[in-house]
């Protein structure tokens, strides 16, 4: 397990994470487009990120009835969704204090609600892709990829 701090745009908003794994799942759903201003890309957490103790507490609020999303209340930076029936933590992998060598481990592991993915950006590689049909189906066995 690696433990990896993060923190938002303007440093007010600072928590840590634990993660077994370096797979990036990519979200093509249109909420998370709204959020991220394009692809979201995340790591899942293991267990809910832990503010510091330094920090202000992150603001949250429920974006549809699967998931909460929050955010730093200083600067609006996008900071964790929750998946809120099986508890689960997707971090942005942007915000986290990586090593370039830690940077180069990340793997594109599947791209989630392809169908809503606009034309005009593709991802390449060998990995999984799930509509938004599928991966809601997979959500009660926590496990994105197959």
């Amino acid at each position: 397990m690696h433990i990896f701090k993060g923190r938002c745009l303007c440093g007010m908003s600072q928590f840590s994470v634990s993660l077994t794994n370096f797979d990036v799942y990519a979200c093509h759903c249109t909420l998370c487009q709204k959020w991220s201003g394009g692809i979201a890309m995340y790591l899942e957490a293991q267990g809910h990120p832990l503010v510091e103790d330094d920090s202000i507490a992150p603001s949250h609020f429920s974006s549809s009835p699967r998931g909460e999303r929050w955010f730093c209340p200083g600067c609006g930076c996008p900071l964790w969704f929750e998946l809120t029936s099986s508890a689960r933590y997707f971090i942005p992998w942007t915000l986290l204090e990586m090593s370039e060598d830690e940077r180069r481990r990340l793997v594109l592991a599947a791209e989630i609600y392809t169908e809503t993915q606009p034309a005009f950006w593709g991802l390449t590689g060998q990995y999984a892709r799930f509509s938004g049909a599928e991966i809601e189906a997979q959500d009660k066995s926590c496990l994105l990829t197959p």
